[in-house]
């Protein structure tokens, strides 16, 4: 994959940080872009339980909330969605919870017990070569927390437009360059700890984070594949009650580190609120 020339734009990257993987910035449309790869084996240094008990309720929170949302733009007739990137399966839970008709596409089969006790109709590898298809395409396709993860997210694209029907909507949720946290990372990074920001890229993991959106980055790839913006809103990103087990998900990370860091944050979290959104959700339809 050609790590000189911008995704979005085009435009030459530059070396911004040196991390794990090096990690580039697009001068003209600020994309911050990694040299990153995906660790085919699905080992790392995340416990995955550990995680999961952590943001359980956070995502469980914001899926409800996109839900909601969706129901109002399609004016609650909703035929069939999918998701890419179905993980734990908790959204396909929530939408059945919720009365929406969903189908999941997963590369790993770490959650595959949980997946067949809950009765998620799942599809195993990744898109787009698993793909279901459905006649005039879905209603919804959703990415949670999964975008930020693919390297080629042109070819990308190319086939949501051909899998969305003509009024579908496109959602991506994803955590944003712009948000408190990532410019916090920043900030200790400048001062010699890098650790923060390894994690924020997820380099530990095998899942790394290959690009880092802000919204207009984000709007200016969708328009050049043929989407248009229908609408934006934040989502929660911090959950206090569940912030040290989710701090220790990650294997390398000490007890009284997660303890330390925790109780930090709960003295930040008035600022916090008050700063722009770590993750936000984008509704995109085609034009």
């Amino acid at each position: 994959m050609d790590h000189s020339t911008c995704p979005v734009c085009g435009n030459l990257l530059k070396l911004k940080f040196k991390l794990r993987f090096n990690v580039y910035q697009c001068a003209n449309c600020g994309l911050q872009h990694s040299d990153a790869q995906f660790e085919h084996s699905f080992e790392s240094d995340l416990d995955p339980d550990a995680r999961d008990g952590a943001l359980k309720t956070l995502r469980i929170t914001n899926f409800i909330h996109i839900i909601a949302r969706l129901k109002a733009a399609k004016n609650n007739h909703l035929g069939e969605g999918l998701e890419i990137g179905s993980g734990n399966g908790w959204w396909l839970d929530v939408c059945a919870g919720q009365g929406v008709k969903c189908v999941g596409i997963e590369p790993e089969r770490t959650y595959e017990n949980y997946h067949k006790q809950h009765n998620l109709n799942i599809v195993y590898g990744f898109y787009p070569d698993v793909s279901p298809k459905r006649e005039g395409g879905y209603d919804f396709i959703i990415f949670n927390d999964v975008f930020e993860h693919i390297p080629d997210i042109n070819e990308l694209v190319k086939n949501l437009k051909n899998d969305l029907a003509d009024d579908g909507i496109l959602i991506i949720n994803l955590p944003m360059s712009t948000g408190f946290f990532y410019n916090w990372a920043i900030r200790l990074h400048k001062m010699g700890l890098s650790n923060t920001l390894t994690r924020m890229w997820q380099f530990n993991f095998h899942s790394p984070h290959m690009n880092y959106f802000n919204k207009e980055n984000l709007k200016m790839l969708m328009d050049h594949h043929g989407f248009s913006t229908a609408e934006v809103f934040p989502l929660q990103s911090l959950d206090i009650q569940s912030t040290r087990d989710r701090i220790l998900a990650d294997k390398g990370m000490s007890k009284w580190k997660a303890s330390m860091m925790t109780s930090i944050l709960k003295i930040m979290k008035p600022i916090i609120e008050r700063s722009e959104p770590d993750i936000k959700a984008f509704f995109f339809k085609k034009k």
